[in-house]
């Protein structure tokens, strides 16, 4: 796999999302808490050194593989003594009230705001 596209994967795995914009790629941070700029910064720089590639890969058309649910979502604490956290009840901390671990998680996860980058 290009060094690029795996970078962009694993900064998509500690919660940033990527637009492409023409030729320029946002980078969006909607993780929770704060990052390591010193785990982050060469991820981001790895992005932007195969910025052809990675453009070529983000920009291909997909279809989402599964749904994303609550259990995913940054926003949602299960039970503390579930003894299946992912299909437990818990508390959604956005919509501020009791939501099933395989609901389908809101769209307000999208759109929360965050710092931003540019690369």
């Amino acid at each position: 796999m290009n060094p690029g596209i795996e970078a962009a994967r694993r900064l998509a795995h500690l919660g940033y999302r990527f637009k492409v914009n023409g030729q320029t790629i946002k980078a969006k941070y909607e993780g929770q808490g704060e990052l390591n700029p010193s785990q982050v910064r060469p991820l981001l720089e790895t992005v932007k050194a195969h910025k052809p590639e990675v453009l070529a890969f983000l920009s291909k058309p997909t279809t989402p593989e599964r749904v994303l649910t609550c259990y995913e979502c940054r926003h949602f604490q299960p039970a503390a003594n579930s003894p299946n956290p992912i299909h437990a009840w818990g508390r959604c901390k956005k919509r501020n009230s009791g939501r099933y671990g395989v609901a389908t998680a809101c769209e307000t996860v999208l759109n929360s705001p965050a710092a931003h980058s540019s690369l």
